[in-house]
């Protein structure tokens, strides 16, 4: 009997030891001297403003680190955006490179649920993004950012973070006479955007699509139509009437996707064609722009770049 309870006992301890090598070849992080590493996160923007793509709904980051393609757990964390900027102080390992990544996201309000699945995040530094939700969200916003950093003394380094989206936009050239019928006050709008990837890839940028190879169609549903500071969006110097707004990922060459979208108000409903080829990337704005309350109505698209620069035509 007791020798059959030391074999027991010295099987468990062979185990547990494998078990724990097993974990620390699996998890082991960089050893040696440690040098401060001070990183200054801006947002695109500076989150100053109040209007729709501004930035200032983006407050959670997450951020961890990479060395060699592996996850560093230790420096798994969350800091808060304060007025578009924050401060990180890492005490990092000499001589290692790491690659720093973060994901910028608005706070859940009570009882709702983020858009963006995180839970992969902190291991291969994926985000899922659900296209299920309200049309015109601009919690739907968020950033991201890579840094790659080779660790040779004390480091200061800034960190601007960058939409991973393309912002899908319908501007209205006749606004005007829905507004003089007051139908604009109780408008709600929706948008169908067929054609897309749902998964981002922080580490090296790109996207994909989870599970299946087929694209994803994102369905956002009624919600009332900017209004305010945003009722109307400026495209090429002119003003339209901002009646619908949603964020989709997009990649940093771009590609295309097919849009309709439909608005409503009390017993009256517009709705467009499905637009086809409708060019989309990453950090831009797509606006989609005409008569959407008239018959036969003719379509602009146009593309504006990096959400500050000039407008840029790219075709109808």
């Amino acid at each position: 009997m007791k020798s059959l309870t030391k074999f027991l006992f010295a099987a468990l301890v062979a185990a547990l030891g494998v078990s724990s090598c097993q974990k620390a070849e699996q998890y082991s992080e960089p050893q040696g001297k440690c040098e401060t590493v001070t990183i200054s996160l801006v947002s695109p923007d500076d989150a100053v403003t109040k209007t729709i793509g501004d930035g200032t709904k983006v407050k959670d980051v997450y951020y961890t680190a990479f060395v060699d393609g592996r996850p560093v757990h230790s420096l798994e964390n969350k800091v808060q955006l304060v007025d578009g900027k924050a401060v990180l102080n890492l005490r990092l390992v000499s001589n290692v490179k790491y690659n720093l990544v973060f994901w910028a996201q608005a706070v859940p309000q009570e009882g709702e649920v983020s858009p963006f699945d995180i839970s992969s995040f902190y291991n291969d530094a994926t985000v899922k993004v659900d296209y299920k939700g309200l049309s015109n969200d601009d919690t739907r916003d968020a950033f991201c950012s890579k840094k790659d950093i080779l660790v040779q003394g004390p480091v200061n380094e800034t960190v601007s973070l960058r939409r991973p989206f393309a912002q899908v936009n319908f501007g209205s050239s006749d606004y005007e006479m829905v507004k003089y019928l007051g139908l604009h006050t109780a408008m709600k709008s929706e948008a169908h955007i067929y054609g897309l990837p749902d998964v981002l890839n922080v580490l090296d940028g790109s996207v994909s699509v989870s599970g299946a190879s087929v694209p994803v169609d994102a369905f956002f549903t009624m919600s009332a139509i900017p209004s305010g500071d945003d009722e109307y969006i400026t495209v090429k110097g002119v003003d339209y009437g901002y009646v619908n707004m949603n964020y989709v990922l997009a990649s940093e060459v771009g590609e295309t996707v097919s849009v309709k979208a439909k608005m409503e108000s009390g017993q009256s409903t517009w709705e467009t064609d499905l637009i086809p080829n409708v060019p989309v990337r990453r950090n831009y704005k797509t606006n989609i722009v005409g008569d959407l309350f008239s018959e036969h109505a003719a379509l602009q698209i146009i593309v504006v770049p990096d959400f500050k620069t000039p407008d840029e035509v790219v075709g109808l």
